[in-house]
């Protein structure tokens, strides 16, 4: 594989959003000035086939820390993407990153190196990586159910055929209930009001899993085939993630208020008297 000099590619403007492709993966990090950047060291480098049998301590550890722009990079360059709607930029962005320093509280679905990054310059904890990969498993999961069912149904009774589609409407609402959970964890460095919000992103990943299972019965019984494989995938994932994103534009709406209202009340303080003669 052919390596990248870093040192030969323009110097990235300060607090930008770094991505050094990896296999499989992408690796997120913010560009701090003189040859640094600030990154979520979790699965920061590229997985050697040793690396398999250490997935989940990989998955699961890993701290901010600052290094070098070579050594983010491991020889594989990198790209800058874009926030032009950024609510921090520069000298800002590079202050935020710098308040979580060593914090060790990396999970791969609900607190990456693209979460983090995201968090420094929008103040939104986004990784459209997982979030893509959430639908993916869902979208492997509806056409392993339409599949096995289907082929399964055509040599067996009606009362068999409910039996295992009920088996696989259970265990995939269930897996895809895990996996959304997973996702809205809240971890030690997020703050309180987007804990609030993942919190009820997973009351809504619960309600969708709870809604998909007899839904997906239903669906079998009636013998609406695609309409029970769909359900107990998707439901889990669309009532969650709606659910989270609902209280976080409810949130927003309230910090946009409550910001208003001290710009309202500073002018009201720093307002001269007026005299009366």
């Amino acid at each position: 594989m052919n390596t990248i000099d870093e040192s030969k590619l323009p110097e990235p403007p300060l607090g930008a959003h770094l991505i050094s492709p990896r296999k499989g993966f992408h690796h997120h990090g913010l560009y701090i000035g003189n040859g640094k950047v600030i990154h979520y060291s979790g699965m920061a480098r590229t997985l050697r086939f040793q690396d398999l049998f250490r997935l989940p301590q990989l998955f699961r550890y890993g701290a901010v820390v600052k290094t070098s722009l070579k050594r983010f990079c491991e020889g594989h360059g990198f790209k800058i993407r874009e926030h032009p709607r950024a609510k921090f930029s520069g000298d800002l962005a590079v202050a935020r990153a710098k308040k979580r320093l060593y914090e060790r509280s990396y999970y791969l679905y609900s607190n990456n190196c693209e979460h983090f990054v995201n968090w420094c310059l929008d103040d939104t904890f986004r990784s459209p990586f997982v979030t893509r990969l959430l639908w993916a498993f869902a979208l492997v999961g509806f056409l392993m159910h339409r599949w096995v069912v289907s082929r399964f149904g055509i040599r067996v009774s009606e009362q068999e055929s409910v039996f295992v589609g009920g088996f696989f409407a259970i265990a995939g609402a269930l897996g895809m209930g895990h996996l959304t959970m997973e996702t809205m964890q809240p971890a030690k460095g997020i703050r309180g009001r987007e804990r609030h919000n993942r919190y009820i992103g997973r009351i809504g990943t619960k309600f969708g899993v709870l809604l998909a299972i007899p839904l997906s019965l239903l669906g079998i019984k009636c013998r609406w085939r695609l309409f029970a494989a769909f359900v107990p995938y998707f439901v889990p994932v669309w009532s969650g993630i709606g659910a989270y994103f609902i209280a976080r534009d409810n949130d927003m709406r309230e910090r946009i208020r409550l910001r208003e209202e001290r710009q309202v009340l500073e002018q009201i303080k720093n307002k001269p008297p007026v005299c009366n003669e």
